[in-house]
């Protein structure tokens, strides 16, 4: 008995994501051709800007609020202090300054509704006091999401026309090979066009904002003076090291003793033919 494709159930689902399309499929002429401004297009707009703004902190906290306001969403948003240099300078005769300079910059990704894309991007230029860059796109993907769609419903046509048409020559491992690709490839052109519609509802803007260089000063203790010992336990510390040096040096003339033996033998016998060699020189003068 043949297993029912499960394209029986595809093809309902094709037939009224077919009949939803507002564009003519068969247009032949330019004035079939839907208009540029049409809302029946399909457009994704995307925002990208980098602001210099007076307090990042402020700037952000009124971004995102505004982005609410108009039932946006936030979907990434970074805050961050980018260290340039650092230095320690000598302060006083126990504590030092530290001089930090920095820059607060901030980072987020944001998605609006694409009616107030513009509003949006108008007022985050307005607040910034330089900007670097800012680019906007608009991409119509209107022929792309009408490949998706009319693949699907010849899909959907040649799958009726396989069902009531192969025979039992046809091996059953191929028909269910061919039914998962041909599944695959409606699938991933349904979930295509549904990413495209949501592109097409809400925008996306990429924002950075940063703010001139700060320096953050302070005074802290010095560490190295914190470190190190009183005059009190350095004297004590130093006698013992004074101890520890006399110690190793005796046990050092201790582990040499064959040597001293040696040396006091090679001494006595020094003096002894010294003596002779004396007596003889004299002798032979006279």
């Amino acid at each position: 008995m043949r297993r029912p494709s499960i394209y029986w159930v595809a093809i309902p689902l094709v037939t009224l994501f077919a009949c939803g399309q507002q564009y003519n499929r068969e247009a032949t002429t330019v004035q079939e051709v839907t208009p540029l401004q049409s809302e029946a297009r399909k457009r994704i707009k995307t925002a990208d800007l980098r602001c210099r703004v007076t307090d990042v902190f402020k700037a952000t906290a009124a971004l995102e609020k505004m982005v609410y306001g108009v039932e946006g969403v936030v979907t990434e948003s970074t805050l961050e202090n980018e260290v340039l240099a650092q230095h320690t300078l000598p302060y006083s005769a126990d504590s030092v300054k530290q001089v930090k300079r920095y820059t607060p910059v901030a980072s987020l990704t944001l998605r609006v509704p694409s009616a107030h894309l513009d509003s949006v991007v108008t007022t985050l230029t307005s607040m910034a006091a330089f900007i670097e860059h800012r680019r906007l796109k608009d991409q119509d993907v209107s022929l792309e999401y009408e490949r998706n769609a009319m693949k699907n419903e010849v899909l959907a046509q040649q799958q009726e026309t396989r069902e009531t048409t192969h025979t039992k020559m046809n091996k059953e491992l191929e028909v269910t090979q061919y039914q998962h690709n041909k599944t695959n490839e409606y699938v991933d052109r349904a979930i295509n066009n549904l990413s495209i519609l949501e592109n097409t509802a809400f925008s996306t803007i990429t924002v950075q904002l940063f703010q001139p260089e700060v320096a953050d000063v302070q005074v802290i203790a010095n560490p190295e003076h914190l470190s190190r010992a009183g005059f009190g336990t350095a004297s004590v510390n130093a006698l013992r090291t004074g101890v520890e040096v006399f110690r190793g040096l005796a046990l050092f003339i201790l582990q040499i003793w064959p040597l001293w033996i040696i040396a006091i033998i090679g001494w006595v016998l020094y003096r002894k033919y010294s003596r002779k060699w004396a007596t003889k020189k004299t002798t032979q003068a006279l």
